[in-house]
């Protein structure tokens, strides 16, 4: 038998992982993403983790502006430098908690796989906090004795999914500025690894009308994450390859008599991840590979900065298929 307790890495910007405590773990080493996905069929994980790509889609995506402002911010005349960090939190209260699935085959070296799910709800990331039951493993030889796995219960219970991005912001050259956000790659105990890449570049409109009563700016943005397994499991290499744009307008107006700055805009982005993974019973190998896409396609977007001293505060609310909160502080000179 495998048992296959699931939970999220406490690091959310691993959104996309299903890892398992050691102590639940039975003849598997499923005290990470790669051990957990090695007895989890591919319908079956596409469904559970949808959510997940959903929320991590839409926070990727927030938290790219302040202001819509290029030159000007700092203390510094027309040169601007930033550094700080976006927290972001998508609402789940949207998000699916279960699915129906009653079995799929698994080609392998030997043959077939067939794996039967319990007749009834199963939950997702987001659903309920109890197993549904265990799925028996069959190779379809009578003289072999199916395999049983639990089935992982819901895993996180909140109405908010965060995520936390360092970035830095530089410009300005023509009207153009530039932000990137960027991890390296980032050992999380014997989870795997996690890397985080991202540039935005970002152009003035309001310079090309003169007295304009606000800013304008356009800007546009691609990121990619990438996650692997832990080098002693199974699924040692890259399990989950994720990237995705935006191109977004945005608009803000400065308060005159205070240091507040009131923005938005509008925003088209696209967001995907690529799994893949090697599934493993004592029946039988095989490579497992999916793709999905976040929900998120338009967004639009409200917020306000306050600038004190070389301090800047900024917040904001997103109306999408997923609504996001973002939150900042940083540095600006």
């Amino acid at each position: 038998m495998h048992t296959l307790q699931a939970r999220l890495l406490p690091f959310l910007i691993a959104l996309a992982v299903l890892v398992v405590p050691p102590s639940q773990a039975q003849n598997r080493d499923t005290d990470e993403l790669g051990g957990a996905l090695s007895s989890i069929g591919q319908q079956y994980a596409d469904n559970y983790t949808q959510p997940i790509t959903d929320a991590l889609g839409a926070n990727l995506n927030a938290g790219l502006f302040r202001t819509a402002e290029v030159g000007g911010e700092g203390i510094v005349p027309v040169i601007d430098l930033y550094v700080g960090v976006a927290g972001m939190g998508a609402l789940t209260s949207g998000s699916k908690t279960a699915f129906r699935l009653s079995g799929e085959d698994i080609p392998t070296d030997d043959g077939t796989l067939t794996i039967t799910y319990p007749d009834e709800d199963l939950p997702t990331v987001f659903g309920e906090e109890t197993s549904p039951g265990q799925a028996i493993i069959s190779d379809n030889d009578p003289l072999t004795p199916d395999e049983t796995v639990d089935l992982p219960p819901g895993l996180l219970n909140t109405s908010i999914a965060p995520l936390a991005v360092p970035q830095i912001g530089a410009g300005t050259v023509l009207g153009t500025d530039a932000q990137v956000r960027f991890l390296p790659e980032t050992n999380i105990s014997d989870y795997g690894s996690v890397s985080l890449f991202g540039l935005s570049v970002r152009h003035s409109l309001s310079q090309y009308i003169p007295l304009s009563p606000v800013n304008l700016a356009v800007q546009g943005t691609w990121q990619s994450l990438s996650l692997s397994g832990s080098d002693d499991s199974i699924n040692s290499g890259e399990i989950v390859d994720a990237s995705g744009w935006a191109l977004n307008a945005q608009v803000s107006k400065s308060v005159p008599v205070a240091p507040i700055t009131f923005y938005g805009g509008l925003q088209y982005e696209q967001f995907g991840v690529d799994v893949g993974y090697t599934f493993q019973t004592s029946a039988g190998t095989s490579t497992v590979s999916f793709e999905q896409d976040a929900s998120n396609n338009v967004r639009a977007l409200a917020g306000v900065s306050v600038t004190l001293a070389v301090i800047q505060l900024n917040v904001d609310y997103a109306l999408a298929s997923n609504n996001t909160v973002s939150a900042g502080v940083g540095i600006t000179l």
